[in-house]
């Protein structure tokens, strides 16, 4: 592990491998760069990967803000500090609402866009904002319990399931109300964020129970990949980790030959 000083904060971070394209990992809500594990260890030996624990977690420093827009110019910080060039960003559950802020925010970054299992149903109708209040008006994370339970199936091993769960549960309560302090970005702007990401190569990865409606991103995208992983839960890459690598690694094949991905995009907002 690795530690980056960028925007006023200390971040932990794993920076491991070789080729191209790189990956750059986005961690979920209360979850730490340790969750995409798996997938470094599997795809280090052809691809550069960036796995990035955001403020506050993971062993990052706790400095806010810690919203969504802010943790997007935080991993476009990171990956310049790196000399990360454009890359494939995946993001899980919340870190794909990262995922779409950053390729909003500074596209030239990006070549290509996962998102592992993320919450369009309840960005796009207002739920970040319910969860957030009542995060901070408990001070812990103790009113998501019943809620990180549903993100188990029967079969979740029970390592992943207590190390979600307690990483989880052990996340401090201005950190976790305060990364879901700007959702009513998601219920204005969700639909158009996704759009420009179809823009280039775009892949939904999703649970066995997808926490958002595949079929509403088929309605408003034209070029989107959809995978279902069959059986899994939430923590699909922890659960599944072969078959999420053998997704990512076909991905990388749509990403190559896509002539979209071929020239980055514009400036970004931040650079201009």
């Amino acid at each position: 592990m690795i530690h980056v000083e960028v925007r006023g904060a200390t971040f932990a971070c794993v920076d491991e491998g070789h080729g191209e394209p790189s990956f750059v990992f986005i961690h979920g809500w209360c979850c730490d760069h340790t969750f995409w594990q798996p997938q470094v260890d599997g795809l280090k030996g052809s691809h550069r990967c960036l796995a990035i624990s955001l403020r506050g977690r993971g062993g990052s420093s706790a400095v806010p803000p810690y919203d969504t827009t802010t943790a997007a110019d935080d991993v476009a910080a990171i990956m310049k500090a790196r000399g990360v060039g454009p890359s494939i960003i995946a993001g899980h559950s919340l870190g794909g609402l990262v995922a779409l802020m950053l390729n909003d925010r500074h596209p030239a970054l990006v070549r290509g866009i996962v998102l592992g299992d993320s919450p369009l149903s309840a960005a796009r109708g207002g739920g970040l904002q319910g969860a957030s209040e009542a995060v901070a008006a408990a001070g812990s994370m103790e009113p998501m319990r019943n809620m990180i339970e549903s993100f188990f199936v029967e079969d979740t091993p029970h390592d992943i399931r207590s190390h979600a769960r307690d990483t989880m549960l052990s996340c401090p309560a201005d950190v976790a109300a305060g990364m879901l302090a700007n959702g009513e970005v998601f219920v204005n702007r969700l639909d158009d964020l996704l759009k420009d990401a179809d823009r280039k190569p775009l892949m939904a990865i999703w649970a066995g129970t997808p926490l958002g409606d595949p079929g509403h991103l088929r309605d408003i995208t034209m070029f989107v990949r959809q995978e279902p992983v069959a059986g899994a839960g939430h923590f699909f890459e922890l659960e599944q980790p072969l078959v999420t690598n053998a997704l990512l690694r076909a991905f990388v094949d749509d990403v190559n030959r896509d002539p979209r991905s071929a020239t980055p995009g514009q400036a970004s907002a931040g650079d201009r």
